[in-house]
């Protein structure tokens, strides 16, 4: 495996540094409550693309478990996942809960127990239970993660509850970056921090990242979605057959995220790369060739044009056939990539 100067040894567990939550409880009049001590949202094209990781991000800084943003989105593959929903154009193909979850992974990672709740609003009881869970949760001092709080659909984190049972929250929308606002919208699903565990050895746990990633590419679907190597495809497909601007968005959207998400996997891995003996120069390597691949997708941005560019139709088959070439060539970078993961981990 090439983990650390021990080979293939299982590695002793780091003593854990003491963790001290930042979080205090408000209670400003009866009946309601709110937490104090979460960090503000940085928002869009600050490295933080991946609204779900860094609301987690932020939620487990307050709890005094500190793991940024990068490493979250290694730990659970969201930096080397690549999806794409073959049955329709879908803003959620980069969401880490839908296709290929990535949730049951990230948790037993970074060490903590949880409760995902996806519930509609006219579901009477399970409103009611959702609230008492919520209401609970920040009564431990635990802000909870949530999506579509303040429209439209991205991740949030509830901070706290009044007792006309409206929460508040912090979101990359209305003005909710840095202070708690009114939540403008139900959420569409629920992720709870339920208990906090010991977190696995990270040498371990970082090779067992790589290992997911190289599993990732090689798997060709979750439901929905195809997945790895063969999302590229099937996207590329998509922009062949599009025929009205409704693709638009989440095609642009697809495409950002994963030029975020393979910036996180060049941050990763260079910062990974050290904790592994023989397989350092490969991790290396990789990133390089991540590296290169969000340069790429970077400098052919101008050929994913965002929705407001086509409002009635769909951009010319030249603009496609571009962004279809710069898929081609990110895949290609892409294998290389992950044989060179392979190598690390042999």
């Amino acid at each position: 495996m090439g983990v650390a100067a021990g080979g293939c040894g299982a590695p002793a567990a780091t003593p854990a540094a003491p963790e001290r939550s930042r979080i205090s409880i408000v209670r400003e009049q009866p009946g309601a409550a709110r937490v104090d001590g979460v960090g503000p949202i940085v928002g869009f094209a600050r490295n933080r693309d991946c609204t779900f990781m860094h609301c987690l991000e932020l939620v487990l800084d307050a709890v005094g478990r500190n793991i940024g943003y990068d490493e979250l989105m290694g730990l659970s593959g969201m930096a080397f996942r690549a999806q794409f929903r073959v049955d329709a154009w879908d803003v959620g193909n980069p969401d880490p809960l839908v296709g290929d979850s990535r949730l049951e992974d990230l948790f037993a990672a970074v060490g903590w127990q949880y409760d995902v709740r996806i519930v509609r609003r006219d579901e009477i009881a399970e409103v009611d239970a959702l609230h008492r869970a919520i209401r609970k949760s920040i009564d431990r001092g635990v802000p909870v993660l949530a999506a579509n709080v303040m429209p439209p659909e991205d991740w949030g984190i509830i901070t706290g509850y009044r007792r006309d049972r409206l929460w508040l929250c912090r979101a990359y929308h209305g003005g909710a970056k840095r202070m708690d606002r009114p939540a403008g919208g139900w959420p569409t699903a629920v992720v709870i921090l339920t208990k906090r565990l010991a977190r696995p050895a990270s040498q371990e746990a970082r090779a067992q990242s790589i290992r997911r990633a190289v599993e990732m590419f090689e798997k060709r679907s979750a439901g929905s979605y195809a997945t790895g190597k063969n999302a590229f495809r099937e996207w590329a497909q998509s922009l062949k057959g599009a025929r009205s601007s409704e693709y638009l968005h989440a095609n642009f959207w697809s495409y950002i995220c994963l030029i975020d998400a393979r910036a996180a996997a060049v941050r990763y891995l260079r910062m990974i790369a050290p904790d592994f003996a023989s397989g350092r120069a490969h991790l290396e390597a990789a990133a390089d060739l991540y590296d290169q691949e969000v340069r790429l997708l970077l400098s052919n941005l101008k050929d994913v044009p965002p929705e407001h560019a086509y409002p009635s139709a769909v951009a010319p088959r030249n603009v496609r056939d571009r962004q279809i070439a710069t898929l081609e060539e990110a895949t290609s970078l892409e294998e290389r990539a992950i044989a060179s993961l392979k190598k690390a981990i042999e």
